[in-house]
């Protein structure tokens, strides 16, 4: 197939949404698919990357900072003329649109067009933006954001979303397109255990004799980072364990002075970004994985705990029910910092914490990036099919 993903974010970005559709786009393309991306440019310029099967138009973007940390608007005089070029070049057998916004909404009106089926994939929760207005405009805010989130959603021939409780929360706000709940997916074997040495420990100054409770992820208001260095404090009257808390985010530093505040000293350590590599070897050595975002569809980098066989603390709040349960590879806890601290210290002391990790890697089987693009694939078999009937109707 000729596909056209098109995203409003995109890798070097790391956000779930872009890191879900570059490996939805490389996954096509390593089967033998005609993959185009349609992304944001980290400059100010337009950019072209060729790699086998795999074609990647950059879009020039400004950036949002200080609003945002780190997201890039679209600015592009001209856009639709841009579009309208990459879509007859490519001539795609289908769009999928990632995002509602600039890139979405022009990709699905010239798709209508030119008579090419078009999908939506929502990565969208207005809460991920929120922190950025004021408190008194989050109703006002969520609203309009949803509004016009719904006047392209429902526009689009199908809509996936990675989770129950997305389809549902779209469904319940007034989407009416047809719909199914298809994963993220990942690759499981990138997050397989491995051996780490002791001068790993020393790199980023972790006591390889006491517990890891890890955290990986943006570090914004959002993830409730705050609510696990609380937790720690608590818990530390208790038992002994160290926090190692993975990632940079426009609260990176609001996150420090509490820990400093707390006097958790070397007890909480903030590694920053990391490579790939020394993800996979934080994941490897954790004892147990944490959870704290409120505002998650999914839930990334719960799914790589769970893909590294690690039992998982999560906070019972969206789509992170559907990847915890109870007793079988961890606990939910609520936004309470005592509630979890008594988590913490109840999943230390279960004697059947291997077995939950055991749990976790057999749960995550589901999500594998295989079967993940296999379903995407009969969908849009599926959808081109229906949409040439209708056409020959």
């Amino acid at each position: 197939m000729k596909i056209l993903l098109v995203s409003e974010t995109y890798p070097p970005d790391t956000n779930g949404a872009a890191i879900a559709v570059e490996r939805l786009a490389k996954a096509f393309a390593k089967k033998g698919h005609k993959v185009t991306v349609v992304g944001p440019a980290a400059t100010f310029n337009d950019g072209i990357e060729n790699l086998k099967n795999l074609k990647i138009f950059r879009v020039q973007s400004v950036s949002l900072h200080p609003i945002h940390p780190y997201f890039r608007a679209i600015f592009k005089p001209g856009l639709k003329k841009m579009m309208t070029k990459i879509i007859d070049e490519v001539k795609p057998d289908i769009i999928h649109i990632n995002n509602h916004m600039s890139l979405g909404r022009t990709a699905l009106t010239l798709g209508k067009e030119r008579n090419i089926p078009v999908i939506g994939t929502n990565h969208f929760m207005p809460e991920n933006l929120l922190e950025y207005f004021p408190k008194f405009m989050a109703r006002s805010i969520t609203k309009i954001l949803w509004k016009d989130f719904l006047t392209v959603f429902n526009r689009v021939d199908f809509v996936t979303a990675p989770s129950n409780i997305a389809i549902k929360m779209i469904v319940d706000l007034g989407l009416k397109t047809p719909r199914k709940v298809i994963s993220n997916g990942l690759d499981l074997k990138s997050f397989k255990k491995s051996k780490v040495d002791l001068n790993f420990y020393k790199k980023y100054k972790i006591n390889p004799k006491i517990p890891i409770f890890l955290f990986v992820g943006r570090l914004e208001i959002d993830k409730n980072v705050d609510l696990i260095l609380r937790a720690l404090k608590i818990f530390l009257k208790k038992n002994d364990a160290q926090v190692v808390i993975v990632g940079k985010g426009n609260d990176e530093l609001k996150f420090k002075k509490i820990a400093k505040d707390l006097d958790l000293g070397d007890k909480a350590i903030f590694t920053g970004r990391v490579s790939d590599e020394d993800l996979g070897s934080l994941y490897s050595i954790a004892t147990i994985y944490i959870g704290s975002g409120t505002a998650e569809l999914q839930g990334l980098a719960v799914m790589e705990a769970m893909a590294a066989g690690l039992p998982v603390l999560a906070v019972n709040a969206v789509a992170l029910p559907e990847l915890v349960e109870n007793d079988f590879n961890g606990y939910l806890f609520e936004l309470d910092e005592s509630d979890l601290s008594k988590k913490m210290l109840k999943i230390l002391s279960n004697k059947n914490i291997t077995e939950m990790g055991k749990m976790s890697l057999k749960k995550i089987q589901a999500h594998d990036k295989n079967k993940i693009v296999s379903i995407f694939e009969k969908l849009y078999l599926e959808i081109i099919k229906k949409h040439k009937t209708k056409a020959i109707r």
